[in-house]
C-alpha cells in the first residue's frame, strides 16, 4: 500500500468586511492547526481596521500573515439606523463581493514562497472563497489540494431544506457552485448542513465530509467568576424574523436576585423598565467588549435560530469557558440540535425555547455553578478535528 504523504505546511486563505461568528468557528481551526504541528501561513483580506484586529487577536497562531488591506466602504459611515448598517453589510458581504472582486488580482501573483501541502479556504463569505482561488491560480500553486471549511451556507441560509430556498437565493446557489467547482474537499461543520448541500449540488457531493467543531482558548478565561449576584449573558444577534427571544425575556421574572447581560443587534424595542435585572444595549459591540463581558459571566446563553441548519458559532467557540453553558433550542430541527448537543458528554444544558424549559435549565445551571469543573469533551479536541479536515482522517 502506498504510504500517505505527511503533511506538513499549510496556506489558510481568508477574507472578511468584519470581525464575526463565522471568523470565531474558523478560529476553532487556527488552534487545532498550531496543536498539530504543521508550518502555518495565513493570507487575510480585510479592511485596515479588520486587519489590524485580526493580526492582533489571531496572528500568533500563524508563521507568516500576508495582509491585504482592501478599502472601507465610505457608505457605511453615513448610515445611521442599525437595520441599514446590517443590511449593507449584507449587500457588500454577499452580493457585491460576489460579483466583483475588491481587490487586484495582480497585486497576489508571487506574492508566497511556495512549498505549502495543502491549501485551506474558509467560507462563507464568498469572497473568501475567491480570494484562494486567485491566490492559488497566480502562486502556481493549482498542484496543491484546495480544501473548503464552510462554517455556514450562502443558498441555505435561514432555510430548513432546499425546497423552501427563497427565489432571490439562487445566486447564492451560484456563487456556492462556482465555489465547489474550485475545490477539491469541502468540510461542512454540521451533518445536516452537509447532507442538504449535498442534495442540492449533487455533481459536487462526492467532494463533501461534515466535521466537529472545536473550541478556541480564550486569554480572558481566568477561572469561574464568582460575582457578588450570578451573572447570566447573552451575545449575538436577535432579530424577530431570526430568532425568538420573547420566551428568555418571560423567564427573567422568575429570576430577580440574578443579573441579566445581553448584546447584540436587535430590530425590536425592549422597555428597561420592565426588566430591572437586565442590562441591555442593542446594536453590534466592539469585539473586545463582548469578550471582556463574556468572561465575566457566570452562565452563558445560546439562543438557537427559527430556520437554520447549523448551529450557531457561539456554541463550540464557548466550549472552552470555564461556566455552564445552556442551549436554547428552537426551529423546526430543534430536536435534532439537541440530540446532537446531547452527545457532547454534557458540555451543554439543553432546552427548548419556552419559558418554562428555559427556567429549568437555568436552575440546573445555576444548581451546578459552586461546584462547576470544566470537561471538554473527545470529539471537540482540535488535533482530531483538524487533522479530518486537513488529511481526511476519521
Amino acid at each position: 500500500m502506498e504510504k500517505k504523504q505527511k503533511i506538513l505546511k499549510i496556506l489558510c486563505v481568508y477574507a472578511t468586511r468584519q470581525i464575526d461568528s463565522n471568523l470565531f468557528m474558523s478560529s476553532t481551526v487556527f488552534n487545532g492547526l498550531q496543536q498539530c504541528g504543521y508550518e502555518v501561513d495565513i493570507v487575510f483580506m480585510g479592511p485596515l481596521e479588520v486587519v489590524q484586529n485580526f493580526s492582533n487577536r489571531y496572528g500568533h497562531y500563524f508563521h507568516q500573515v500576508y495582509k491585504i488591506v482592501i478599502q472601507e466602504s465610505r457608505i457605511k459611515r453615513y448610515l445611521r439606523s442599525d437595520r441599514l448598517k446590517i443590511l449593507y453589510s449584507f449587500y457588500l458581504h454577499f452580493l457585491k463581493d460576489g460579483l466583483v472582486r475588491p481587490y487586484k488580482t495582480s497585486a497576489l501573483a508571487g506574492i508566497l514562497p511556495g512549498g505549502y501541502d495543502c491549501i485551506l479556504s474558509f467560507i462563507p463569505p464568498p469572497i473568501s472563497g475567491f480570494l484562494a482561488y486567485d491566490v492559488r491560480k497566480l502562486n502556481h500553486l493549482e498542484h496543491v489540494p484546495l480544501v473548503q471549511f464552510w462554517t455556514d451556507p450562502l443558498s441555505l441560509g435561514r432555510c430548513d431544506d432546499i425546497s423552501n430556498i427563497p427565489v432571490w437565493r439562487y445566486f447564492h446557489k451560484k456563487l456556492e457552485h462556482k465555489l465547489l467547482r474550485n475545490a477539491d474537499r469541502a468540510v461542512f461543520v454540521f451533518p445536516l448542513l452537509c447532507e442538504m448541500e449535498q442534495r442540492l449540488h449533487p455533481e459536487f457531493a462526492h467532494k463533501m465530509v461534515w466535521s466537529d467543531v472545536s473550541y478556541v482558548e480564550h486569554h480572558l478565561n481566568h477561572g469561574c467568576p464568582h460575582n457578588k449576584l450570578i451573572t447570566i449573558g447573552l451575545f449575538g444577534a436577535y432579530q424577530r424574523r431570526v430568532r425568538n427571544i420573547l420566551p428568555l425575556l418571560a423567564a427573567l421574572h422568575s429570576f430577580p436576585e440574578v443579573q441579566f447581560i445581553f448584546r447584540g443587534d436587535s430590530d425590536m424595542t425592549i422597555n428597561a423598565a420592565d426588566y430591572p435585572n437586565l442590562d441591555i444595549q442593542p446594536g453590534r459591540r466592539p469585539a473586545e467588549e463582548v469578550e471582556r463581558l463574556e468572561a465575566q459571566c457566570d452562565i452563558l446563553l445560546i439562543l438557537g435560530a427559527f430556520s437554520v441548519l447549523a448551529l450557531p458559532g457561539k456554541t463550540f467557540y464557548y466550549a472552552n469557558y470555564n461556566k455552564p453553558l445552556v442551549f436554547i433550542s428552537d426551529g423546526v430541527h430543534r430536536q435534532y440540535f439537541a440530540d446532537y448537543l446531547a452527545r457532547f458528554e454534557d458540555r451543554y444544558i439543553i432546552c427548548n425555547n419556552e419559558t418554562e424549559s428555559i427556567c429549568v435549565a437555568l436552575r440546573q445551571a445555576i444548581a451546578v455553578l459552586p461546584n462547576f469543573q470544566l470537561h471538554i469533551p473527545a470529539r471537540m479536541d482540535p488535533v482530531r478535528i483538524v487533522r479530518r479536515l486537513i488529511e481526511n482522517e476519521e
